[in-house]
């Protein structure tokens, strides 16, 4: 049986919160594998961004969460869990059960992010998700020396004027099978910007939370000094004690990985960015006529003679000419 979640399951979710998988790398660095702040809230949400199921079986339940953003036409799974319960028939049928839901809110893809040696991996994958993408999520491990002969390079907190750079960023980094899942960043005001000589060349999406600051980064290959780029934006963040910094690496952004590495930041995961594609595509067949072809008739382009070359081939055979005229026609 599979149903979503009622006000007296509150109870049984705070005591599975810390024995699931947290599926939205953004999510797990700053508030912490702990999915459930979304989920407690949802029978009572207008908004109804975040559907969390429960599915019970003789043997097993299972507990699942996907969260939307509103502007969004994708969602990302956030919790599955028990862990145990995954290897279990209500493991599969609980993420068929999230697909169904999330296509019923015309949502177009299922986005998960998960380490490939996760037991969840293989539970994605029959269940129809596939890896579009891979990612690693470094961690800073140590406060940063300030370097004086390192230059500062200027970042700035994004504005409305620069939406449409951004976009042509994303759109010049971001190879198209990746595109066609994932829309590009929406301003939070909290995302920074390098500009230089009127062209932006940098872009890092920020999220903070009581668990840590997150940052994922686009940065063009125009720019030379990226460990400088990197430096300054470590100076201008503000990071307590209690909390860490946590940048998010693409495989189609991996030059960033050796400069992280040398300003102190230590691997966390490897991860595979999953999808499930909720839609499919249909040709429509539309009958149009061709208005310089319909109702007309071709015309030559040039006048029709008999070629000169032909005349002279039946004249120069004279033997052929002879078979010709001994024909007995009945």
């Amino acid at each position: 049986m599979i149903r979503p979640i009622h006000w007296r399951d509150l109870a049984m979710l705070h005591r599975l919160r810390s024995h699931g998988l947290c599926l939205d790398s953004q999510l797990d660095s700053t508030r912490g594998p702990d999915a459930f702040h979304d989920a407690l809230s949802d029978p009572f949400s207008r908004s109804k961004n975040t559907c969390t199921l429960i599915a019970r079986s003789d043997d097993a339940i299972a507990v699942g969460q996907f969260t939307r953003q509103i502007r969004h036409v994708f969602a990302r799974l956030t919790f599955l869990g028990p862990v145990e319960a995954l290897s279990l028939s209500p493991g599969l049928n609980l993420v068929d059960a999230l697909s169904r839901a999330a296509g019923s809110q015309n949502i177009h893809h299922l986005i998960a992010e998960i380490d490939e040696y996760s037991p969840a991996f293989e539970l994605l994958r029959r269940a129809g998700f596939a890896v579009y993408a891979r990612q690693r999520i470094w961690q800073h491990s140590g406060p940063l020396s300030n370097d004086p002969e390192r230059n500062d390079v200027d970042w700035r907190l994004e504005t409305e004027t620069d939406a449409a750079a951004i976009r042509s960023l994303y759109h010049n980094l971001v190879p198209a099978l990746v595109q066609q899942v994932e829309a590009p960043p929406l301003s939070n005001n909290r995302s920074l910007v390098h500009w230089q000589q009127d062209e932006l060349l940098g872009y890092l999406e920020m999220e903070d939370g009581p668990r840590g600051l997150w940052a994922q980064a686009y940065i063009h290959p125009a720019v030379e000094q990226t460990e400088d780029l990197l430096i300054s934006f470590l100076k201008q963040v503000n990071i307590s004690a209690q909390k860490s910094l946590y940048f998010c690496v693409r495989s189609y952004q991996a030059g960033l990985s050796r400069s992280l590495k040398d300003l102190g930041f230590a691997p966390r995961c490897d991860q595979a960015v999953m999808v499930k594609r909720l839609t499919a595509a249909m040709r429509d067949r539309i009958s149009a006529s061709l208005p310089a072809i319909e109702g007309t008739q071709p015309e030559p382009t040039a006048p029709i003679t008999q070629s000169p070359s032909a005349t002279q081939t039946v004249a120069e055979n004279p033997i052929q000419n002879h078979l010709d005229s001994n024909v007995i026609h009945p």
